[in-house]
């Protein structure tokens, strides 16, 4: 009796081993996968624009993070700091501008005299696409806007 006993209970100890297996493959297989390589990366962009002389007359920069949030999404964290020269005469303006890899630029401005301003931004990219930063001041003819380097982020 005891023979039948344990070849009875041999194969439900494999069964049971067996589903507790494919229970935990199939768990693995329906949980999020997030790229090995998503990271928060430091962000430093900057815009400096002296004159002739070697007189500073603009001095924009960003310092924060750039984040991946999940797949599709990024964020934008810091704080947005800018010097513009008082000779000036009209108000001043800075920019931030942030998009994923070959998508269409966004900015985020403010008047000179505003800044620091603190920047949380959350934008749609390519699937675990990269991100672009630069920043710049309306220090060109009639106000236009001049960029500095343009700043690429891979985060995954």
């Amino acid at each position: 009796m005891t023979t039948n006993s344990l070849s009875t209970r041999r194969p439900t100890r494999r069964l049971a081993r067996a589903c507790a297996t494919a229970l935990a493959v199939a768990g693995a297989a329906l949980l999020p996968v997030s790229s090995a390589s998503a990271a928060t990366l430091e962000a430093h962009v900057s815009y400096i624009k002296d004159d002739p002389y070697g007189v500073n007359l603009y001095d924009v920069r960003f310092n924060g993070t750039v984040s991946s949030d999940g797949p599709r999404h990024y964020t934008v964290k810091g704080e947005l700091d800018a010097y513009c020269h008082h000779g000036a005469l009209t108000g001043q303006s800075v920019t931030l501008g942030y998009r994923n890899w070959n998508g269409s630029w966004h900015y985020k401005s403010y008047w000179c005299t505003d800044t620091p301003v603190k920047i949380d931004v959350r934008s749609d990219r390519h699937e675990n696409g990269s991100v672009e930063l630069v920043v710049g001041a309306t220090s060109g003819i009639a106000n236009t806007y001049q960029y500095g380097d343009v700043e690429f982020y891979q985060i995954g």
